[in-house]
């Protein structure tokens, strides 16, 4: 193992025009200060999924936050740890893209460019609807998946990387 501390890119994932799909965007605005450690970039992305492959091109690891319709109750924080199996997420076709998240995840999976390790946190969404603002529900675990995003990525860009 090398010391070496990994670079580590934190991606928001989502549309801040309809309701909860916005929560992966606010995340990621609220946790901009983590730009500041080295080794840490924050992104947000509101274009289609493939755009995802390139953000995290050359990075050690990635934690992605996005909103969620598993069909838990809204508000629900669910990781998921895609570094060596599918992840379940929803696609985001869904929502009007024709890639989403998890289809992003395996054809970088596919093409041998996914980053060491892939954390995706979802936040159960209930109102998509054009204009809405987030719920309730939603505004209310922004603080929490902000907080489990921050310890993450502080932890994997001290995860000694593999050599």
């Amino acid at each position: 193992m090398s010391g070496r501390s990994r670079s580590v890119v934190v991606i928001g994932v989502g549309n801040a025009f309809r309701g909860d799909d916005a929560v992966g965007i606010e995340v990621a605005r609220r946790l901009a200060d983590l730009g500041r450690q080295p080794r840490i970039e924050v992104r947000v992305h509101e274009d289609e999924g493939l755009g995802l492959l390139e953000l995290w091109d050359g990075a050690d690891a990635v934690v992605l936050v996005d909103c969620a319709r598993s069909g838990a109750a809204p508000g629900t924080l669910q990781r998921i740890d895609a570094t060596s199996r599918a992840a379940p997420l929803p696609p985001r076709r869904a929502r009007g893209h024709a890639v989403g998240v998890a289809e992003a995840i395996e054809l970088s999976r596919a093409l041998e460019t996914l980053p060491r390790a892939v954390i995706a946190y979802g936040v159960e969404g209930a109102c998509f609807e054009a204009g809405a603002e987030l719920s309730e529900a939603v505004a209310g675990a922004v603080a929490l998946a902000s907080d489990a995003v921050r310890r993450e990525a502080l932890a994997l860009v001290c995860a000694p990387q593999p050599g």
